[in-house]
């Protein structure tokens, strides 16, 4: 059996295997249904201002972020921008990508979808010169043999040049949790319950809100009425225009109603939501416009914890990918890393005394300081500085 066949084969069962279940690789068949009565799915959850707006912070920062190329030499790790890997994950990594919009993209995959991919295209010496990302629903994943393949399908036929089946090697798969160490889960899927009701709340409090924010009235009588008698009161109360007094007939009484949002709890029930998806998606409630436990001395904490332990394990999956599928050989002499410099560097005054610390202690100089903070190089401050007042200890220095 070939690898085409397998995967015809395995297209013409996966529905009856895995009914509206994860796939496995990002995707399901059908949205699935919760307890809320909503039918959640990625795009579904996409459209709560809260999750949208929280993958797009993480994946809008990673994007962002300095990428280098560097290589092993007697002195250390120096930059190696001449290596071809540099130009596709910095510069171009296909002819109708810019980089920002590539790492964003995959980013948003592996957040929203759970798994991210790009093809591998390499020219007759084995070296990457481009990068396609592929959308987490045209690809299946299987295992065969003991090693991975890839089976690509683009519905849109402009992008029809992708579909192929892929070797594990020629596919760059991103992803965080995972069961099987394949593929990773679905985030969305998994917390169907918690952001089903979080669209159950949004659909509550649109139709609430239309409905001009409470149950204005009920009618009141004391006695029955027949159906003529009904209808011809409807008819009348009914002409009544807004806010016209209408004439109650029958001895019927009109009683106000009013029910605040705060008294339906529908605006608890909206942060408790952002809470849930910030849980989610690993992000503090403060970048969410959720500001109820914030205050001035605790979101500079928060931000930086956000960097650590949300931001550096995701760029550091990246990372392991990348190496592991463009280096190949040379992982000994070769490395690539996302910077987060930028993003720990905290406010003026910190990064002031962090410069200054690292100047007269003699490990930066003047210039690699300046390029820190995007100033142009100077002549003459290369020199390393250090204080006149400290030496090695036993040790006496030659003084002419």
């Amino acid at each position: 059996m070939t690898f085409k066949d397998f995967f015809q084969r395995y297209d013409k069962t996966k529905k009856r295997l895995f009914g509206g279940l994860s796939l496995g690789n990002g995707q399901s068949i059908f949205p699935v249904a919760e307890s809320s009565g909503m039918l959640v799915s990625t795009d579904a959850a996409f459209k709560l201002t809260a999750f949208n707006a929280g993958v797009r912070i993480i994946a809008e920062n990673i994007a962002s972020l300095p990428k280098y190329v560097k290589k092993n030499t007697s002195k250390g790790y120096v930059d190696d921008s001449n290596n071809p890997i540099y130009s596709v994950i910095n510069i171009k990594p296909n002819a109708y990508t810019n980089v920002f919009n590539f790492w964003k993209c995959i980013v948003t995959w592996i957040k929203g979808w759970g798994n991210a991919y790009a093809i591998i295209k390499r020219d007759k010496e084995g070296n990457v010169i481009e990068l396609y990302q592929v959308h987490p629903s045209c690809v299946n994943v299987k295992m065969i043999n003991g090693k991975k393949w890839y089976r690509v399908l683009q519905s849109d036929p402009n992008l029809a040049f992708q579909n192929n089946i892929y070797k594990d090697e020629n596919i760059l798969h991103f992803f965080e949790l995972s069961f099987n160490g394949i593929v990773g889960v679905n985030p969305v899927e998994y917390n169907a319950i918690s952001l089903g009701k979080s669209l159950a709340t949004e659909k509550f409090a649109g139709e609430f809100y239309k409905k001009g924010g409470n149950l204005k009235a009920v009618l009141e009588s004391d006695g029955s009425m027949g159906d003529d008698q009904y209808e011809k009161f409807m008819r009348h109360f009914n002409a009544s225009k807004d806010f016209e007094t209408p004439l109650l007939e029958y001895g019927i009484k009109y009683k106000q109603l009013a029910v605040s949002p705060i008294a339906t709890q529908l605006i608890s029930s909206e942060v408790l939501s952002i809470e849930d998806i910030c849980r989610i998606l690993n992000i503090p409630p403060h970048m969410l416009a959720e500001l109820s436990h914030a205050t001035f001395s605790n979101i500079e904490h928060q931000t930086i914890q956000f960097v650590q332990y949300s931001l550096r394990p995701i760029v550091k999956s990246i990372e392991e990918e990348l190496e592991s599928k463009l280096i190949n050989s040379q992982r000994d002499k070769v490395e690539i890393k996302f910077s987060l410099d930028g993003l720990l560097r905290g406010d003026t005054s910190a990064r002031s005394a962090y410069y200054h610390n690292a100047i007269l202690d003699g490990y930066m100089s003047r210039n690699e300081v300046r390029e820190l903070e995007g100033l142009e190089y100077k002549d003459g401050l290369d020199d390393m500085l250090y204080p006149l007042n400290t030496g090695v200890v036993g040790k006496t220095e030659n003084q002419e």
